[in-house]
C-alpha cells in the first residue's frame, strides 16, 4: 500500500514534457513542488515513483537499482508518447537517474538537484562494500535529524534499509561512468549547505559531463531536499528558465 501523499503524479500540458525523479527513501512527494512550477509554466511534468519507494521501508530489502532505472524508463517512454521533447530532472539519488537516461536517450536537457557522484561513492567506506552482510543483523540506518529549514511535512521513509545502500552505490558508480557520454544540456544545482553529499560531488559531476552546455549554480542556506528548502524559488527559478532556454512557452488560448 502507498503511503498516503506519496503517490506518482501527472499533470498533462504543453509538447514540453518535464519527468520528475525522486531519491533514495524518498517519494515523489519531494519533486511535487518542482512539477507544480513547470505546470504553471504550460509544460506537462511526470512524477515517477522508484520501485520499493513510498510503501513500506522493509521492501526495499529486495531492491535493484536497474528496477528503479525501470521505473525512470517507463516514465520516459511514457512522455515519448505525448511530448515534443523531454527534460529529465532528478534530486538526490534521482539526480543520477537522470543522468544514466541522458547518456542513454534523447534529452532536451538534464537537470541534477543535490546529486551524488564518485567522490561520494569513494567517502562511503567498507560498511557500504558489505552491507548486504551486515543487514542480516542491522536491517535499518537511523537517518540524521531533517534539514531545520527544509519542509516539516517532507514524506519519505523514517531508516534506511541497509540491504538497499549497494544499489545506490551502483546507481551512483553507473551514473558517473555515463557522464563522458552526456551532450544534452545540462544544469546542476547544489547547496553548500548540503550535508548528506558534499561539494564536491556537483564539481565533480561538472567537470566529466560530456556536455558543451553546461551550468554549476551554488546555493548558500538550503540542506539536501532542495524542491522543499528556504532557497526553493530559486531553484524553481533556475529550473524554469533552463526549460525555457530550449523550448518556448506554449502559447496560450
Amino acid at each position: 500500500m502507498l503511503m498516503a501523499g506519496a503517490e506518482p503524479f501527472f499533470q498533462r500540458g504543453g509538447p514540453v514534457g518535464a519527468l520528475l525523479i525522486h531519491g533514495f527513501t524518498g517519494t515523489p512527494r519531494e519533486v511535487r513542488p518542482v512539477g507544480d512550477a513547470l505546470a504553471a509554466e504550460g509544460h506537462t511534468v511526470l512524477g515517477v515513483r522508484l520501485a520499493q519507494h513510498a510503501t513500506q521501508p522493509q521492501d526495499m530489502f529486495r531492491s535493484h537499482w536497474r528496477d528503479w532505472y525501470a521505473a525512470v524508463l517507463d516514465g520516459y517512454w511514457l512522455l515519448r508518447g505525448q511530448c515534443e521533447m523531454i527534460f529529465a530532472i532528478g534530486l538526490s539519488m534521482g539526480g543520477a537517474l537522470a543522468l544514466c537516461l541522458a547518456a542513454d536517450a534523447p534529452l532536451a536537457g538534464v537537470a541534477v538537484l543535490a546529486t551524488p557522484s564518485l567522490p561520494f561513492v569513494n567517502a562511503m567506506g567498507w560498511r557500504a562494500r558489505y552491507a548486504r552482510w551486515i543487514s542480516y543483523g542491522l536491517p535499518f540506518a537511523r537517518k540524521g535529524p531533517p534539514s531545520p529549514t527544509g519542509d516539516p511535512l517532507h514524506l519519505a521513509y523514517p531508516q534506511y534499509p541497509v540491504r538497499a545502500i549497494p544499489q545506490l552505490r551502483m546507481v551512483v558508480t553507473a551514473a558517473a561512468e555515463a557522464l563522458p557520454r552526456i551532450t544534452a544540456p545540462a544544469l546542476v544545482i547544489h547547496s553548500h549547505g548540503d550535508e548528506a553529499v558534499p561539494d564536491a560531488n556537483a564539481e565533480y559531476i561538472l567537470a566529466h559531463l560530456g556536455s558543451a552546455q553546461k551550468e554549476l549554480v551554488w546555493l548558500e542556506r538550503s540542506g539536501h531536499i532542495l524542491p522543499e528548502d528556504v532557497e526553493r524559488e530559486v531553484v524553481f527559478d533556475r529550473l524554469r528558465a533552463f526549460v525555457r532556454a530550449d523550448a518556448p512557452l506554449p502559447t496560450r488560448p
